[in-house]
């Protein structure tokens, strides 16, 4: 056997990415006959008494390793795994196992990025074909094709989230008969209850279907999926998109006493930093400390959604006392063609009065409005405050009263 040691620039950056991870200048004890099974991912071949600068792709967290001599046949004759992360006081190693010999790999700075995997209700029919999630490029291409078949015409989308509507939103473009299913009682649960009523009652005006407080028990069909079984009902389904939800990938975190955030994510500083010296984090894996305004929009059919902050009811449970006020403009003065109606509703501390959130809705140019809260939030802003700025005024595409001005307006 022959020791094969990546040059020392190799070493100047290790990547490691779960489900297709990329491990750059490992020392691995190997024969020097071996090589990877796609030799597309060598640098270099290795020699007698010579060194190898490898990559090695490991799918779903392992590398096959193959003599050269049964390159042919990719019989895999060796495995490497990625066991687990160590962060010593001096030094931060990983520990790399090949099927006979366990060796450890340097790096003076770790980046976590293993993204998350789709939540899939374990439930009978689970793994009927048209039981679909939507996370990579291969399932979007899945989804286009499969929906071109004229008998897919029924839609069941699993989750009354963002993800949930945004997936509601491309199949009422096809003209497919959309329904929603959500485990819990309201539409979008970032919301506050009566703004989500308000919400899917505009979204129900345009055909889509809803069933509230209802959770998945089965999926009945023979190959395909023919019906979605909730605890309440039975409903036709030739297609149903789970979008329930997303698990943080970091497993390989077992052990080395990272902070986790309730839902498994790894927590982060502003600075990216875990609580691991050394180890940093970014993407669906990490959540930040801090936290953060959660300012997001989303557009479905003809109404478009935003929100910013807190809501009232997230706002009580962390023991504020908040008041919130909701009205409605128009982005356009109404001698103008075709204004646009918009309703916000504004959370705001009762004693300082400072904005804490904001949620809207309205055919268009929400979004606008919610990132000029935002900024009012990030800047502590009173509401009398946001509602003597001096918004821009055109008698042919700003009105005199901007609805954040208005909204201000009404908080007593």
């Amino acid at each position: 056997d022959h020791k094969l040691t990546a040059v020392a620039v190799a070493r100047e950056l290790d990547i490691f990415r779960d489900g297709d991870l990329a491990v750059t200048g490992a020392d691995l004890e190997v024969p020097t006959e071996f090589s990877l099974v796609n030799p597309e991912h060598v640098i270099a071949t290795v020699a007698d008494g010579g060194q190898l600068d490898m990559t090695i792709r490991i799918g779903v967290g392992r590398g096959y390793v193959s003599s050269e001599r049964n390159k042919r046949t990719e019989d895999p004759i060796g495995i490497i795994h990625v066991d687990s992360l160590f962060s010593p006081v001096r030094r931060c190693t990983m520990n790399v196992t090949d099927t006979r010999v366990g060796q450890r790999t340097d790096y003076d700075k770790l980046v976590l990025a293993t993204g998350s995997s789709n939540r899939v209700p374990q439930v009978p029919g689970s793994d009927r074909v048209g039981v679909q999630t939507l996370k990579t490029v291969e399932d979007l291409i899945f989804l286009k094709e499969f929906v071109r078949t004229p008998y897919v015409r029924d839609i069941v989308i699993l989750g009354g989230s963002w993800a949930g509507l945004e997936i509601a939103k491309s199949f009422l473009k096809l003209g497919r008969n959309v329904r929603i299913i959500e485990k819990e009682q309201q539409l979008l649960p970032q919301f506050d209850p009566e703004v989500s009523k308000l919400i899917q009652k505009e979204l129900e005006a345009q055909g889509v279907q809803f069933n509230l407080g209802e959770q998945v028990r089965s999926f009945p069909g023979r190959t395909f999926v023919e019906q979605v079984q909730t605890n309440r009902g039975t409903y036709p389904c030739d297609l149903c998109v789970v979008a329930i939800g997303v698990s943080p990938n970091t497993g390989l975190l077992a052990g080395t006493g990272a902070q986790l955030a309730p839902n498994g994510a790894v927590l982060i500083g502003a600075d990216l930093a875990t609580s691991v010296p050394n180890l940093y984090a970014v993407g669906d894996c990490a959540a930040c400390r801090d936290g953060s305004l959660r300012t997001s929009s989303l557009k479905v059919a003809d109404l478009e959604i935003a929100r910013t902050g807190l809501t009232e009811t997230e706002a009580r449970k962390a023991g504020l006392r908040v008041k919130s006020a909701m009205a409605t403009g128009t982005d356009r003065p109404g001698i103008c063609p075709n204004p646009h109606r918009i309703t916000i509703k504004l959370v705001y501390e009762a004693n300082t009065r400072q904005v804490l959130g904001a949620q809207a809705w309205g055919e268009k140019n929400v979004s606008a409005r919610i990132n000029a809260i935002a900024v009012a939030i990030r800047a502590g802003m009173t509401v009398e405050a946001l509602g003597q700025v001096d918004f821009v005024y055109s008698s042919s595409s700003c009105s005199i009263w901007d609805p954040v001005q208005i909204v201000c307006g009404q908080a007593q």
